[in-house]
């Protein structure tokens, strides 16, 4: 089962990700987190090493699926990408 990474935005800098594993519960959520990197890089750490990859969904937008050690360790790249599928899914056809 791939856990899922819900990412939330609450403000200008507030951010709030949370993990669950497929069942729909959350089992992990951590508040006031400054960025989109931020907050894949602390889901990461949540996750640790026992899942290899990750669902990604911003404000409830599924935009992919992850390798858990990327997230880590190149968060602002993943974060950049996720913008930009999200950006491309926004606009009008």
């Amino acid at each position: 089962m791939q856990p899922e990474v819900e990412i939330s935005k609450l403000g200008e800098k507030n951010f709030v990700a949370s993990v669950g594993i497929g069942d729909g519960t959350q089992r992990y959520a951590r508040e006031g987190l400054q960025s989109i990197a931020h907050c894949l890089r602390d889901a990461a750490a949540a996750l640790g090493t026992e899942f290899r990859f990750a669902t990604v969904s911003y404000e409830r937008t599924r935009l992919g699926s992850y390798p858990v050690a990327v997230m880590a360790h190149r968060a602002h790249d993943v974060a950049e990408e996720l913008l930009l599928k999200l950006a491309k899914l926004r606009v009008p056809a």
